[in-house]
């Protein structure tokens, strides 16, 4: 790994803008070639079904890539600005230049997209790139290891498959950026490394995404749409809703609509869903669910999946205390909307929040009061697949921002140019200053 970095940060040219283009069409091709096996990989780590890998992994990844293409063009050419009339004659610019050698650290919950998309980003704003992607999800690493490398040239991007130790080994190369998704725990890390090197760092994170029903909202509606994202990829997606407030006087038509939406959907013959990526995970989730927790169908037939659980539970519960990460959703009830908003605004900046209502007034004043790094009103997940908007959080749900335009400003920083001319100067300034002072008081000051 030593000689690997040293390698890539040896190469002082950038890829220029063909070479980019050509990796990136590269890599669609493949894409579209090896679908299958991808969307088997996915199978294999995670159970995932093929509906919900081709959607999340291979569609959206694919989308961004046909968006950068197309877009790169526009986005490398540099920014002309003004400049102060006493530089005349005088071109100014902003250009967008590369850091140069960044990794890219993935976790196993998307293990190809969120490998694959910040990387490209990464390629697109003509860094050379290092990929870890996450050694709970193999048969997916592996896939995309071999796609990576039939696709780019490795002195270009290259992937690093390995366990926890090489990760480590990893955070202590010299990196000119860092771009890491998952846990606050190993976020640390990453953002100590690049502390330590004073080179920039972004950390996707993900944190408890409320939702919140006000009265006005239609409920069964908002129910049908929180289902289907919180048990999407069994409740594994760091943006999907983690737990529900709800109105007390809206607690029984909200939990009739549910276990309603849940009996239409996942007790429905040939009804789908991942199951938790290892044994310590699903213990894990278990772990937050407490007794008397309504369940909908039995746990399996793969011993890791479980069936999609709900309860009502206080603010104290275990379960409101960490991020759930799985197929739970805990209900916690508010008598008053203040009540609901001060709760949410003493708590941790999640990465999205989540609203339903038809009280234009109640939106504007709970995105005013509880910050979050995105907000979805009337339904959820959405505002993180369009990629024409930023995605990341805020506070402890990470910082920074990627896909898309997005993705290709993270991984490049502006670079001011001022371009002058070999004519005499009308506004030069040379010793002695004599009256030069109070001439520029009257002129510019």
């Amino acid at each position: 790994m030593n000689q690997l970095v040293a390698a890539m940060r040896s190469e002082s040219r950038a890829p220029d803008l063909e070479e980019r283009l050509a990796s990136l069409r590269r890599i669609l091709n493949l894409i579209e070639e090896r679908e299958d096996r991808i969307l088997d990989a996915l199978k294999a780590d995670l159970g995932k079904p093929p509906m919900e890998a081709w959607l999340s992994e291979v569609l959206f990844v694919k989308m961004e890539l046909k968006l950068i293409i197309k877009k790169l063009r526009r986005w490398t050419k540099p920014r002309r600005v003004g400049s102060p009339f006493y530089f005349f004659p005088a071109k100014s610019e902003v250009r967008r230049e590369p850091f140069g050698t960044v990794l890219v650290m993935a976790p196993w919950n998307y293990p190809f997209q969120l490998a694959v998309s910040p990387a490209i980003a990464a390629v697109a704003a003509g860094n050379r790139v290092v990929i870890k992607p996450s050694e709970a999800a193999l048969a997916t690493a592996s896939v995309m290891g071999e796609l990576i490398g039939d696709a780019v040239d490795p002195r270009l991007v290259k992937v690093i498959k390995g366990n926890a130790a090489v990760g480590e080994c990893l955070l202590k190369q010299d990196f000119d950026g860092f771009f890491f998704t998952g846990g606050e725990k190993v976020g640390r890390l990453v953002a100590q490394a690049a502390a330590k090197r004073m080179v920039p760092c972004v950390l996707e994170l993900g944190g408890k995404c409320p939702v919140v029903i006000h009265e006005s909202a239609d409920i069964d509606i908002a129910v049908e749409r929180i289902v289907f994202g919180k048990f999407f990829n069994a409740g594994q997606t760091c943006m999907a809703p983690d737990f529900a407030l709800v109105p007390e006087k809206k607690v029984e038509e909200f939990m009739r609509s549910f276990r309603l939406a849940l009996e239409r959907t996942y007790a429905a013959e040939g009804a789908e869903m991942a199951r938790c990526v290892h044994e310590e995970q699903r213990e894990r989730v278990l772990s937050l669910v407490p007794e008397g927790a309504c369940q909908m169908g039995n746990d399996g037939p793969h011993p890791l999946r479980l069936a999609p659980r709900w309860a009502v539970v206080d603010w104290e519960d275990p379960c409101m205390r960490e991020e759930i990460f799985g197929p739970f959703l805990p209900i916690v009830t508010y008598a008053s909307e203040y009540e609901c908003v001060e709760h949410l605004a003493a708590r941790p900046s999640p990465l999205a929040l989540y609203v339903f209502s038809k009280n234009q007034e109640f939106i504007s004043m709970l995105s005013q009061r509880v910050r979050s790094g995105s907000l979805g009103v009337n339904d959820v997940m959405k505002q993180a697949t369009n990629l024409n908007l930023p995605f990341g959080g805020v506070g402890g749900s990470g910082f920074g921002r990627y896909r898309g335009k997005s993705g290709f400003d993270t991984f490049t920083y502006e670079r001011a140019v001022t371009k002058r001319y070999f004519v005499p100067d009308l506004f030069a300034l040379q010793q002695p200053y004599g009256k030069t002072l109070e001439r520029l008081r009257r002129w510019i000051g």
